[in-house]
């Protein structure tokens, strides 16, 4: 079972994740194509994106204010001439006085001033065309200055802003019987001082039809100009197949996009709104066009790719095929170099290293035969070496039983002290080195050393758990012999200490002596942790120490080495210590 799961779990690994090279580089290939690609798509759709969003919105805007603008200076225009016709206006003071006078005479003579200063006011304002009172109970126009439709009606024209006694229309078809143009008009209810009540009927022509035309045919854009009352009630269209009159429009913002149409909105200085539309199809025309234009090149994309993948293909497989067959060849044993041209430098330079390896090989088993047979010979010197330690040993315990049978007990516990001191320091002792037994040997070495020499131990050592923790082998006697052999004069006394720091876990031995000291040149040659010719004696052992506290602490243990000429040396060591815990009793 366990046995077909894995064969299942390799196979899938094998399939999915692309063992051979050449499939690797296809994939690659692919998936750098593919991010590419992305890329590009993503950069240049935000560029495209960007840019016509900017460009239709500001050319919108722009559009826009320039016919509100436009829109505006007509209504202004026209104010101005129902200014005119005001009780206080010109026109005005002269239907005043008509009004008033009863002569016959005087009101013809009323009747032709007004008539000629209504048409002085048109001639002066070329865009002007009818100009009129108009009787809201009669229901009659009177000084018109161009001949009425008998059909119209003030109350039927689409009004798109109100103040007060002005009425503000959207563009609708000229009151003119003869005339067919787009107008603008402005209506605005007059009294007079007998209480007579007409309506001042003023209209100016307008292009703003033209005016949309153009500006779609020039921008290729199918703009739409939509006025809407403040209920959001359409009373003008540019194009009824946008919004027809009487519709709702209902917008909020300045700008935004519906599902049909993209809008720029703007309220006029009289109240009036004008909403400039533009279909979301031509709005994105533009990325329509590019879509087309990347289909176009990631399909010429992939067909570089893929004539790329063949040529990569042809290139790389002939190489690889030659590296697999020298691997073949030289898995059968073969040594032997070739040298091949594939055309690519890196192949060639792989087949040179290739080569270069054989030939270390072959010098490597050379030297391999070479080193064996120097192991075997080692070897054999090893056993010797391990022989002469054995011989030294048996005869000195030969030695001891001699000197026990002669009762010669100086003799053989001078023997006896030295067979333990060699047992321990040959490493011949099975126990763990702690700091006990390296007390244990220094007092044995420092035994025998007072039956050759005359001076003085004075030892302080604090008895702990700490003794029986592990320590580096023979890191004592090597201190207490430079100290016993090149410092101590006759008389000398020699005083060592160990104390422990519980809480830093820590042994601090200190060994000191009263003999002949060193001198800052010595003290400085002993520093050094390289061998030199001049490291006699002292220099020796102290490295030995040294390189076995660098081996068995690491940076945890520290050495220092403190002398005067004539007044002695103290060596001090920091050494740490683990704590030895309490087992429990067998």
């Amino acid at each position: 079972m366990l046995r077909w799961k894995s064969g299942i779990l390799s196979m899938l690994r094998n399939r999915f994740l692309f063992s051979s090279l050449r499939k690797r580089i296809m994939v690659l290939l692919t998936i750098g194509f593919a991010g590419c690609a992305i890329l590009m798509a993503s950069v240049s759709y935000n560029a495209i994106y960007t840019m016509q969003h900017d460009k239709i919105k500001t050319s919108m805007a722009f559009d826009l204010y320039q016919q509100t603008t436009k829109l505006n200076q007509m209504y202004n225009n026209m104010l101005q001439v129902t200014q005119q016709m005001t009780p206080e206006g010109t026109v005005g003071h002269l239907m005043e006085s008509y009004i008033s006078t009863e002569d016959i005479y005087s009101q013809r003579l009323l009747s032709r001033d007004i008539s000629y200063n209504i048409g002085l006011i048109t001639f002066s304002n070329p865009a002007m065309q009818l100009v009129m009172y108009y009787n809201p109970s009669s229901g009659h126009a009177s000084y018109s200055n161009l001949p009425l439709r008998t059909d119209f009606t003030l109350q039927s024209l689409p009004n798109v802003a109100s103040t007060g006694e002005l009425n503000y229309q959207s563009p609708h078809r000229s009151l003119c019987r003869f005339s067919d143009d787009l107008v603008m008009s402005v209506t605005r209810e007059v009294e007079f001082y007998d209480g007579t009540k007409l309506i001042v009927y003023v209209e100016s022509k307008t292009d703003i039809s033209a005016d949309m035309n153009s500006l779609t045919e020039n921008l290729n854009m199918p703009y739409s100009l939509v006025f809407t009352d403040s209920a959001g009630v359409v009373t003008y269209s540019s194009s009824e197949a946008a919004y027809k009159p009487g519709h709702q429009l209902l917008l909020e913002g300045q700008s935004g996009t519906t599902d049909d149409y993209v809008w720029n909105r703007m309220t006029g200085d009289y109240g009036n709104d004008l909403t400039l539309l533009l279909p979301v199809s031509y709005y994105n025309h533009e990325l329509y066009t590019w879509k087309n234009h990347m289909y176009w090149i990631v399909a010429i994309a992939l067909l570089m790719m893929f004539l790329l993948t063949i040529v990569l293909r042809r290139l790389i497989n002939r190489p690889f095929l030659l590296v697999e067959k020298e691997m073949r060849t030289f898995g059968k044993g073969y040594m032997g170099t070739r040298q091949y041209h594939t055309g690519i430098d890196e192949f060639d330079r792989l087949f040179d290293q290739f080569n270069m390896m054989k030939r270390q090989i072959q010098q490597l088993i050379i030297d391999v035969e070479q080193k064996e047979k120097r192991r075997h010979q080692l070897e054999i010197e090893k056993l010797a070496y391990q022989i002469n330690p054995h011989f030294l040993m048996n005869t000195l315990n030969s030695v001891r039983w001699m000197a026990a049978m002669h009762k010669q007990e100086e003799i053989e516990r001078f023997v006896s002290s030295l067979i333990i001191l060699l047992n321990y320091n040959l490493g011949k002792s099975k126990e763990t080195a702690t700091f006990r037994a390296e007390i244990q040997v220094m007092r044995t070495y420092l035994e025998l050393q007072q039956m050759r020499h005359d001076f003085e131990v004075e030892l302080a050592i604090t008895e702990g758990s700490y003794l029986d923790s592990p320590v580096a082998r023979f890191i004592l006697q090597p201190i207490v012999e430079n100290a016993v052999c090149h410092g101590l004069d006759d008389n000398g006394k020699l005083e060592i200490s160990v104390l422990p720091d519980e809480s830093a876990q820590m042994v601090c031995i200190t060994i000191r002596d009263d003999g002949k000291g060193l001198s800052q040149e010595t003290l400085d040659l002993l520093q050094r942790d390289t061998p030199d010719q001049q490291q006699t004696g002292w220099g020796i052992g102290l490295r030995y120490v040294r390189s076995m506290l660098d081996s068995f602490y690491g940076n945890k243990a520290r050495m220092k080495i403190e002398s005067t000429p004539n007044q002695g040396t103290t060596v001090t060591l920091n050494l740490p210590f683990l704590e030895i815990r309490k087992e429990r009793a067998m």
